[in-house]
């Protein structure tokens, strides 16, 4: 004896009820599983002798120096934002005029996971970052990009008006 087919209404509620269980399923294996891991940030090794300034030099030539003030910021107390990263640069001779920076919060108001910070040198750009959460650091010296080669942080940055 052959099964009797359901109406149409109660076969499309019953197909309904299969699929909304089985993106709800789905979903909840979505939040299980391992949770992705940050790679540990192994700082650059301190120089043997303390790096100075190169006031003519090229980016490269002050990479150094820039290093280790990224690198003594980092192992200080004050916060992870703009003026603060800026100041020590901008103090250690740096041209605050060639500088950039980025925020302090994202459009949504959230903390910066990091602050960006440029000096251009040149054509050439000396860009250093520093992480919040645990005050590592890195810094290289890269090609500045634009028309003019005159930008060394991609996007809208803040601008250093203190």
């Amino acid at each position: 004896m052959p099964f009797p087919l359901p109406s149409s209404g109660r076969l499309a509620a019953v197909l309904g009820a299969i699929a909304l269980s089985s993106v709800v399923l789905t979903g909840c294996s979505l939040l299980e599983g391992p949770t992705p891991e940050t790679p540990k940030r192994e700082a650059p090794e301190p120089p043997p002798s303390a790096p100075e300034l190169v006031p003519d030099g090229s980016a490269a030539d002050n990479l150094p120096y820039f290093t280790e003030v990224l690198r003594a910021f980092s192992a200080g107390d004050q916060p992870v934002q703009g003026v603060p990263v800026v100041d020590a640069v901008v103090d250690a001779g740096f041209d605050k005029s060639l500088m950039q920076v980025s925020f302090d919060e994202s459009k949504t108001g959230l903390a910066a996971d990091s602050i960006f910070v440029s000096v251009r040198i040149g054509v050439d750009c000396l860009i250093g970052q520093v992480v919040a959460e645990d005050r590592s650091f890195v810094a290289e010296a890269k090609p500045a990009v634009g028309p003019a080669q005159d930008i060394c942080l991609i996007g809208n940055t803040r601008p250093i008006d203190w």
